[in-house]
């Protein structure tokens, strides 16, 4: 995990309170540089080197956020997310690597509320954290401990569609798998790792062919339709992957079932 440092000193740091972090990093400098920025902030940091360490430390101790980088040498990022998820819902900001559309994906998936891309920048990371902090409401909020799943809440997690990008698998709520073309998949990839934010035919093609937008070529507009089909309730009027006239599409988000 590189860092870009912009020094705003300590300024700002009445902001946040004694804030409990749990940093997990496999860099000891990398460790040091954001637990000295983060202190100066305002902020108690706990380290943890690995996933064992971490995962005991998160057992061990109440924290209102985790700062979670993906690499850990040996170790994998996602399952130390997995394994916080099925007892907490304490926030937390994954790490990855540059224009890792998948990481992203399969990360918020798995239930991260934000990531940072490498290098990070050392304001930006902080004001997610204190954006973070604020939504969540800090420890012992209503979101930190994850309650007994009741009837309610299986019969919401079932009724979800699942998209796992690393195994290519798109399925509806009702557990039918949905097929998908290499282009199909690629292209879901990214609408669902920039959900929420238009994107431009001209960063899809190069995203997911490699090559340069021409107005002529219509081969990312057939995919969508495609796409659209699949997904869409009503494929006529596209309120899943919308298109953004003179610039590209949206994706919204998958389809309620409600």
């Amino acid at each position: 995990m590189t860092m870009t440092a912009e020094q705003n000193g300590s300024a700002n740091s009445a902001s946040v309170h004694a804030a409990s972090l749990l940093l997990v990093d496999d860099d000891p400098e990398i460790r040091e540089e954001l637990k000295s920025y983060l202190s100066a902030n305002g902020m108690a940091v706990t380290e943890a080197a690995d996933a064992q360490s971490a995962l005991q430390a998160f057992a061990e101790s109440k924290f209102d956020l985790v700062v979670l980088d993906l690499l850990l040498g040996s170790d994998n990022g996602f399952d130390v997310l997995r394994e916080i998820r099925q007892t907490h819902m304490t926030p937390c900001i994954m790490v990855t690597g540059q224009g890792e559309a998948t990481d992203k994906v399969v990360g918020l998936e798995l239930g991260a509320d934000d990531y940072v891309v490498k290098p990070v920048n050392l304001r930006e990371l902080l004001a997610r954290i204190r954006a973070l902090l604020r939504r969540s409401g800090g420890a012992g909020g209503p979101s930190s401990r994850k309650h007994a799943a009741g009837p309610d809440d299986r019969d919401e997690a079932a009724s979800r569609w699942k998209f796992d990008p690393h195994r290519r698998r798109l399925s509806t709520p009702d557990g039918s798998l949905v097929p998908l073309t290499t282009a199909e998949c690629d292209l879901l990839i990214e609408l669902v790792a920039h959900e929420g934010n238009p994107q431009t035919r001209e960063d899809l093609c190069r995203r997911v062919f490699n090559r340069q937008w021409q107005p002529y070529d219509r081969s990312l507009d057939s995919i969508v339709v495609k796409l659209r089909r699949k997904l869409e309730p009503n494929p006529d009027h596209p309120m899943v992957i919308k298109t953004i006239r003179g610039k590209g599409y949206l994706f919204t988000g998958f389809p309620s079932t409600e």
